[in-house]
Parts: structure tokens; sequence; C-alpha cells
């Protein structure tokens, strides 16, 4: 974690120095009563004559110029989204420390376009996509930072700074750092993120740049879970210090490396009506997994002795476009072309069948996009249409919504795809004699899924979902890839409410699912559920704002799917059944301006349990009882 240090040092003096840098025209809050917050502060608490901007200015987007807007207020939606992965995990079921896999508990299979994804699934629970790097827009340097404590010894620091150095060029740069010791043995996580972005716009409307540079490491120690369940489950007072318990794997380790460079360019003509564009990315992943003694635990080895697999995949994009846009809607459309090479570090011959050392693609996908405006209906509309052989297929999304009133609004997408599936199921290579196949023969995966939500002020959040998967692909019994044939249907209801009767509040989250058809290649709990009973008031003249409460969340038994830490997978099994077991948490959390402070008790039920049961995933336990804390301080000025 010594970067993180040298990242706090380095953004310090640009922050004290940006701090005596007014940008604009400033609006003092002793006179402005419009500004809005959690409390109702009038001025600084340190220096009366510090003047600020209302919260409203700074703003936050996406690639796609989604704005999500800045939220400095304390509500018990944000404790529920302070963890490791600083968002809501209502529909994750995680292993014992920070930073390893989730179990889902709900149907996830999500696609943005057609191009087929990696390898190790698992490790991208905090790694970020191409729709989640953000841009800002600050009228005054904006710095956020946000702190953590580790499993047993470590922390996760997440630190953001963004400024405008003119009106018009916006920068910003954020660091992410992660280690974390765990409850068991040979289970340390460390992980790295880092991004910078740069939205660029000329002082004529005419040209505009938007460029980020992203990278992500995540290195996990792999102890294969329990080697003897009966230690965590009857070994009373020996084995709960769990670092005592025994596990499969003790020299054993994954690494998992991205990097993306991304620049979009657009230049207006005829009053910027018709806008001309490019956008190039580059990224490149690699897998790495390493072990020092191979184990008949896992099969079969080519060496008995030290040895590493390799996987990397390399992508190169480039865009070339041309919109049209009025004040009621706008149309893009363009070619895509795509580079992809995605291999390892030999070829091999197996019982007379060759798995290649790489596979080279070169396509070209047409890409479109429509979205329409007026009054309280907006439309959206994406086409991506692959026409070359490695990438024929399609991906269609259309959204619609509309707004009733200022407390009522319904939205619909539809999306439909048809795609290869991931370069893990076509191709993969180990030491590992059972985790070698070559695949070409695989068809398309075949997805349409409709999601609609119904959002009311004071009834809360609807949202239904109807989804039907075709050739699905997954790993089954003996974690080999299979593709399905019968098919996948799917059909689930989310329901999320807070209600507040004075200082007194309860939250609600209902899911209730169902697989119709493929319940044994898909398997899922039929319900979770999560409520909150909490308590909230202000103290020291409305200057402190205080909540705690307890939260309870509970789901019926399934056969979660196992893990296996060769491929960094998620495998099916019917031997074991994961959950019908509460989790009980107490929190105390306090704010004071834009300080926020976060603390929990976390599953205190398991203090009173003395045959313990609660599993992610067969052989991986949740975590124990433990103390979490962390802290988020925002600065403005």
């Amino acid at each position: 974690m010594k970067k993180n240090f040298w990242f706090i040092f380095f953004l310090l003096p640009l922050y004290i120095s940006a701090q005596i840098r007014p940008v604009g025209k400033p609006i003092n809050l002793g006179t402005n009563p419009k500004f809005k917050d959690s409390l109702s502060f009038n001025r600084d608490s340190i220096d009366t004559n510090i003047k600020t901007w209302p919260v409203n200015q700074y703003k936050k987007f996406n690639i796609l110029s989604d704005t999500i807007a800045m939220d400095t207020t304390l509500d018990v939606r944000h404790y529920y989204a302070f963890n490791e992965l600083l968002r809501d995990n209502f529909t994750l079921l995680p292993f014992a420390n920070y930073g390893q896999p989730a179990n889902q508990l709900v149907l996830n299979y999500q696609t943005h376009n057609i191009l087929p994804g990696f390898v190790a699934t698992t490790k991208n629970t905090d790694n970020w996509t191409h729709h989640e790097i953000p841009f800002y827009k600050t009228p005054t340097p904006y710095s956020d930072l946000t702190y953590l404590n580790g499993i047993t010894q470590g922390q996760l620091l997440h630190a953001v700074f963004a400024t405008n150095v003119k009106p018009n060029l916006n920068l910003a740069a954020g660091y992410r750092g992660l280690s974390s010791l765990g409850l068991y043995k040979n289970s340390i996580v460390s992980s790295e993120r880092f991004f910078g972005s740069l939205n660029y716009l000329s002082r004529n409307n005419k040209y505009k740049l938007k460029f980020y540079y992203y990278t992500y490491n995540k290195n996990n120690e792999e102890n294969g879970g329990l080697k003897d369940v009966q230690q965590f489950e009857n070994g009373g007072e020996t084995f709960s210090d769990r670092g005592r318990i025994d596990v499969r794997l003790s020299d054993t380790e994954n690494l998992l490396k991205n990097k993306r460079l991304f620049a979009e360019q657009q230049y207006g003509i005829l009053n910027n009506k018709f806008i001309i564009g490019n956008d190039f990315t580059y990224e490149k992943k690699s897998y790495d997994f390493s072990q020092k003694t191979s184990t008949k635990l896992i099969g079969e080895t080519f060496n008995e002795g030290e040895f590493k697999d390799s996987l990397y995949l390399n992508r190169v994009e480039n865009y070339t476009s041309v919109r049209f846009q009025t004040r009621i809607f706008n149309i893009k459309t363009g070619i895509r072309f795509i580079h992809q090479v995605y291999g390892t570090d030999s070829t091999k011959i197996i019982n007379n069948e060759t798995i290649p050392q790489k596979l080279i693609y070169d396509d070209a996908t047409w890409d479109s996009n429509l979205q329409f405006q007026i009054k309280n209906i907006k439309l959206k509309s994406r086409l991506q249409l692959g026409f070359t052989q490695n990438l024929l297929g399609y991906y269609f999304e259309t959204k619609a919504a509309y707004r009733f009133s200022k407390q009522a609004r319904i939205s619909a997408k539809l999306t439909s795809t048809s795609k290869r599936p991931d370069f893990k199921f076509i191709m993969y290579q180990s030491n590992y004699k059972p985790f070698n196949w070559y695949h070409p023969e695989f068809k398309n995966e075949l997805n349409q899924q409709l999601v609609v939500k119904i959002k009311h002020q004071k009834w809360g959040k609807l949202k239904f979902t109807q989804q039907i998967i075709n050739n699905f692909t997954y790993f089954d019994l003996d974690s080999l890839p299979r593709q399905n044939t019968t098919g996948i249907k799917y059909t689930g209801l989310q329901y999320q409410k807070d209600f507040q009767y004075k200082k007194w509040g309860l939250t609600t989250d209902l899911l209730l699912q169902q697989v119709l058809d493929g319940s044994d290649i898909y398997p899922l709990p039929t319900y979770v559920v999560r409520t909150g009973i909490f308590y909230s008031n202000y103290y020291y003249n409305r200057n402190l704002y205080v909540q705690t409460g307890i939260d309870f969340k509970y789901f019926d038994s399934f056969y979660a799917p196992a893990y296996n830490p060769v491929t960094a997978e998620f495998v099916l099994q019917n031997k074991q059944k994961t959950g019908n077991y509460p989790w009980l948490n107490f929190f105390i959390n306090f704010k004071v301006k834009r300080f926020r402070f976060y603390f929990k008790l976390e599953h205190i039920n398991a203090l009173v349990e003395k045959n313990p049961n609660y599993y992610a995933a067969p052989l991986q336990p949740v975590r124990d009882f433990s103390i979490r804390f962390g802290l988020r301080w925002i600065f403005l000025n």
C-alpha cells in the first residue's frame, strides 16, 4: 500500500493550492438559500469567508453522458453501498475476504456489445468496464476520499480528484488500492485501480474530446476452500481462530491485469447539426495462474513442478461515425473495425486434437444509435450488427421512459443479442490436463430480455424482468465447457421501498424469482429479502446527523455454484446447498457537513452459532463476525 501514501502525498499539495483559486462566479452560501444538503449549514465551519458552489454544479457522467448526481447526504442506501465494492451488494454472496469472488443471487447475464469476453470472470467484481469510467465537470476542485478497514489486516483506499483547468477543460484522476489479509490461510488479496480522464469542449462548441487511461491489477492467493469442513462446523474453540483451519492449497496464486486507452473526438459542422466523430480503444488483458507444486486434488498435470498458466487478450477498436441532431432527436451511425488476438504461450496436441496457441480476428460491425425526446417521453435505441465471419451476430437495445409527474415514472428496456461465447469457452490451456479444450463449433448465444421499472416517490420502486437465453454456455460438474440446447427461461420481480415515520425508518428489499426452464444449469434462490430498522436524528444545533439501526438479510437454499481456482470461474455442483441462514448486522453512521463515518458490527448472529454452516459456495464460508468501519469525505471548495 505504499502507492496509497504517494498518491495522497501527490494530491494533497494540488488540492491545497487549488482551494485558493476560485473559478467562475461564486455563490455565497450565506445569501443563497437554494443550496441543498442534508445539513443546514450556511457557511464553512473553518473560514466564514470561503465561498462555494451548490452541489448540483459538480457533475459526474460516463461515456454515454449519463449524469450521476453528486450526493453528499446520508441515508441507509449509502450504508448499503459502503463495502469493498462501493455499491449495493444485495444480490451478491461474497466470500470471506475482500476482493474474493462473489456468487450471484440473481440472473446476471448482461452484455453491452457483441464482443466475446475474456477469462477469469470472478476476478472482475471491482474491475470497471468501458461504460463505468467517470468524467467530471466541476466549477472548483473536487476531492473524494474513502477509507475502509480490511479483514484482519489491511485497508481499502479510494481517492478521486477532479478540477477544471479552464471552464472548458476538465481533468480527473482516481486511485483505488486494496490489501486485505483475510480470515483463512492463503487468502490474501491485493488490487489496484487507476484512471485518468479528460473532458474538453472548444470555445465555439464545435470540437469535443474525451480521453481516459485505465489500469487494473488483482492478485489473489487461492486456498481452494476448506480441507475438512468439520473443523469449521464442529471445531469449537480450537478452530474459532479461522487461521488454524486447514485449507486445500498452500502455494497457489492467480493474477488478472487490465489496461485500456480510449480517445473520442467529435467535430460539428453546419451549426453543429452534423457531427463527425471518431473513437479509438486499445485494451490489453492477461491472466496468470501459478503454483509451486501441482496437486492431485485438482487433476493430473503435464508438469509436476512449479508452473504458470498464462492467457492474454489484445483488442483494438476504431469507430468512425456521423451524427445528425436536432432539438428533438439525434441519430448516429458508423463502422467499427475490431482487431483481436486471444492466446497463450504454446500450441498443444492432446488426444490427436490440436489446441491453437492463439486466435486472431479482424472484423467489422455497423453501429447505430438513436435518441428521441419530446415532453415527458424519452427513447434511446442502439444497434450493433456484425457482418464478418468471426463476429456474425447482433446487439439491439431500446429504452423508453415516460414521466407521469415529479413523483412517478415508468421505463422499459428491451434487449436482444446474438453473440459468440466468451473466449474462455472457445479455447483454454493449462498445465492441468482436464482444463485444455478447443470448441470452435460452439454456436452463438441468443438472449432476449425485457425489463420494466416503475418508480414512485411514495410507493417505492418495482422492477420486472423476463429473460430467455438459448445456447447458454457454462461450466458443468467437471468444470468443462458445455452449451445448453434446451434454453433458459427466467422471471424476476424486485421491490424496494424506504418508509419513514418521524425519526424512525424501515427499509425493504424483496426479490422473487424463478428459473422456469434450465434451473439445473442456472440455479438460483427463489427469494432474497433484506430489511432494516433504523433511528436518525440531528444533534449539536443540527451540525451532527446520526443514524443507527439493524439490518437483516435472508434467502432460501439453493445449489450455489462451486469455485474453481484454476480458471477463476464458478462451476455447477449438486452436492451442497447454500442459504436458509440469516445475516444480522448492527450499524451506526454519522455525518458532519460532507464528512461521513460508518461503523458496522457484521454478522453478529455468528457469535452465538455453535455449529456454523454458512457458506458462499461449497468449501467457501462467508465472513464470520467482524467489525467494519470507514469514512468518506468530499471536498468541494
